[in-house]
């Protein structure tokens, strides 16, 4: 409450995997298949704070993917999205397309 940013929460475990930090594809109503942010992703896009409880049993092969995202501030989506820090972001310029 100190902080007033939402709080997402990861239990993390030896059976977490990349997809349940950076996205997880699924099926919306329709069978549409749909990406869907995990709470690392979430918490960076909203300005969030991010807990990771049990960090020290996750498998070392996630631990690259939270790697970029805490000390470079950058991860590729496999939605086609890159998270990178807001002030690279506003150098870029508007995006293209």
């Amino acid at each position: 409450e100190l902080v007033r940013a939402e709080v997402f929460y990861v239990a993390v475990d030896a059976d977490t995997s990349e997809g349940d930090l950076r996205q997880r594809r699924g099926l919306a109503g329709g069978g549409t298949a749909v990406w869907t942010d995990g709470a690392p992703v979430r918490a960076a896009l909203s300005g969030g704070m991010l807990v990771l409880d049990g960090l020290e049993r996750a498998e070392r092969n996630v631990l690259p993917t939270l790697n970029g995202l805490l000390e470079g501030r950058e991860m590729a989506l496999d939605d086609g999205r890159t998270l990178v820090p807001r002030a690279r972001a506003d150098a870029a310029g508007p995006a293209s397309g």
